[in-house]
């Protein structure tokens, strides 16, 4: 499947959209055609939901004699159970078809996002393959871990284990829902066309919100990675003691603890940091409990530097979750950021906008650079 992806986006066209020279912001035309774009996929992953639904149970409907099914005797009772094999295999096959031309179609939204932005052009459409081919399969990018960094640092193996189970059957178990409230509404006269055809709207749902994600998440990483470029070439070159490295350090790891979750913009923002003040990286670094109390006595400089990780880390990977808005409503209380919880999702809008957040940057380079 890998080849079959990689020709797919290799023969995918670079059309021209009016993008500028301006990575990390996006003008009106590149946000029109994003927008357009977006639609246009979302639209397209519904209607191969429909075409899945028809395509198993129309056949299943007027040709059931192409679908036998095997009668199995239940060894120590006297009972037997219908295995219908033709049914399953024809639905596995279709499956399969339908979430091949859903990646294809995750593919093509990607590149035309990376299109828009100005991001690929045709000289260099194949050197960023992997990485965006990456954001089109839903690959999750844990590189982060060789740093040391851990998101999931102090959480139970087995609660990961059930959330990610919850989150695979999603789709399933809402389907089951639907199933059964029709059922229960209709009692007997709900036919089985009817039960068959119900989960559709859901899946319609779902197909559309996924390549919906998928789009979004291709604009994030891509000015995500223009706007930590940014970042880094405003930065001052300030001399950091071990001791201010280590805090730094624990500062990248508390926006992972703070996120739970690995991102490419988190990924390339502690690279980014590391190799930039020469911090070497351990095996492991976990959040120490006095973390707050070693950055309230650092000095300004070094402070100003761990609070605009902080921000930045938390718009980088596009959202904010309830969790991590009682985070900054504490920070804000506490008065180590300035910055209100409204603020922070004006400059998380801005962000994912394409209007930049050139004015967080440059409030706290500025401390930084005065009190170096």
């Amino acid at each position: 499947m890998a080849n079959l992806f990689n020709r797919f986006y290799r023969n995918l066209p670079v059309r021209i959209a009016g993008y500028d020279q301006h990575l990390h912001l996006l003008n009106a035309v590149e946000r029109r055609h994003i927008r357009r774009s977006q639609w246009a996929a979302m639209a397209i992953a519904a209607l191969l939901s429909v075409a899945g639904f028809l395509g198993y149970y129309l056949p299943l409907y007027w040709s059931p004699h192409f679908f036998p099914a095997a009668t199995l005797a239940i060894p120590g009772i006297e009972m037997t159970m219908r295995l219908p094999w033709a049914e399953l295999l024809w639905c596995i096959l279709l499956t399969t078809v339908e979430l091949v031309l859903l990646t294809l179609l995750n593919i093509a939204g990607v590149h035309e996002i990376a299109v828009a932005t100005g991001f690929i052009n045709a000289g260099n459409k194949i050197e960023k393959s992997e990485e965006l081919l990456q954001v089109g399969l839903e690959k999750k990018t844990t590189d982060v871990i060789q740093y040391g960094i851990d998101p999931f640092q102090g959480l139970s193996k087995w609660m990961l284990f059930l959330f990610n189970v919850v989150l695979r059957l999603k789709g399933w178990a809402g389907n089951q829902i639907i199933r059964y409230l029709t059922r229960t509404l209709l009692g007997r006269y709900a036919v089985r066309a009817l039960l068959d055809f119900a989960g559709m709207p859901l899946y319609m749902a779902i197909n559309a919100y996924s390549v919906h994600a998928v789009m979004r998440e291709a604009r994030v990483v891509i000015l995500g990675r223009t706007t930590i470029g940014l970042l880094m070439e405003r930065l001052p070159e300030i001399e950091l003691s071990a001791t201010e490295k280590d805090l730094l350090y624990d500062t990248l790891q508390y926006i992972a603890v703070s996120k739970r979750d690995f991102h490419q913009n988190h990924y390339r923002l502690t690279r980014e940091m590391l190799e930039f003040f020469q911090i070497p990286k351990e095996k492991n670094h976990p959040l120490p409990d006095d973390y707050f109390e070693k950055l309230e006595r650092a000095p300004a400089a070094v402070r100003a530097l761990c609070l605009i990780v902080i921000l930045m880390g938390f718009i980088l990977d596009g959202r904010i979750s309830w969790r991590e808005r009682l985070k900054l409503r504490w920070l804000s209380s506490e008065g180590i950021l300035k910055e209100s919880h409204a603020e922070m999702r004006r400059y998380l809008r801005d962000f994912l906008n394409g209007r930049g957040v050139d004015e967080l940057i440059g409030a706290y380079v500025s401390i930084a650079s005065v009190a170096d």
